[in-house]
């Protein structure tokens, strides 16, 4: 779980204009991605939130975010 992600072009585009009609559940993990949180980081800051990993995961596979380190 320390794995750090970047947002993508796509990512990025998606935070600013909302053009892929993202879930705003999704979206919301989006905007915590930063290039210096790892998935730890983001799961300590949302104790209530179960599913972080499936969560970016997923968003990397859609192309939103990308492996930093």
């Amino acid at each position: 779980m320390n794995t750090v992600y970047k947002k993508t072009l796509k990512g990025v585009e998606e935070c600013a204009l909302r053009s892929q009609g993202l879930q705003l559940k999704l979206r919301e993990y989006l905007k915590q991605v930063d290039g210096l949180k790892s998935a730890e980081d983001i799961q300590r800051a949302n104790p209530n939130l179960q599913e972080v990993d499936a969560v970016l995961i997923a968003l990397n596979e859609d192309g939103y975010i990308e492996i930093l380190h």
